[in-house]
């Protein structure tokens, strides 16, 4: 008798099958930038506390390399999620359902977080 009961397949299987199709992997990265986001909001609170405190507060927080590279870790994963959310919200009302424009929405969300993540870079860091 065949059970019909899930398998637990190893992580390491699941990423070598989904590492493959852009729309799995945006989808899991907009899983992983979710994660960052919720463990660096307390850390981001604590760091606009400490800048709006002082001016000397101010200045140890943005002088400092390792805090801003922080707040670009945070940017860079805010743009990232905004912009895979933005495609599955689309997805959710009906558009690129199809695996070929799915596939090409994939691709272009991308490539526009990749701008932005470039952009926060420059912005955060110099």
């Amino acid at each position: 008798m065949k059970s019909n009961r899930p398998i637990n397949l190893p992580l390491s299987q699941v990423i070598a099958v989904n590492s493959k199709s852009p729309i799995a992997m945006a989808s899991i990265l907009h899983r992983v930038s979710g994660i960052v986001l919720f463990l660096l909001v307390p850390v981001m609170l604590c760091l606009l506390q400490t800048s709006l405190s002082s001016a000397e507060g101010f200045e140890n927080v943005f002088n400092n390399i390792a805090v801003r590279f922080v707040a670009w870790i945070f940017v860079a994963a805010t743009a990232y999620h905004f912009v895979m959310g933005i495609k599955h919200l689309l997805a959710d009302l009906g558009m690129n359902e199809e695996f070929n424009s799915g596939r090409t929405a994939a691709i272009v969300s991308f490539v526009i977080a990749a701008v932005l993540i470039v952009a926060s870079f420059v912005w955060v860091m110099f």
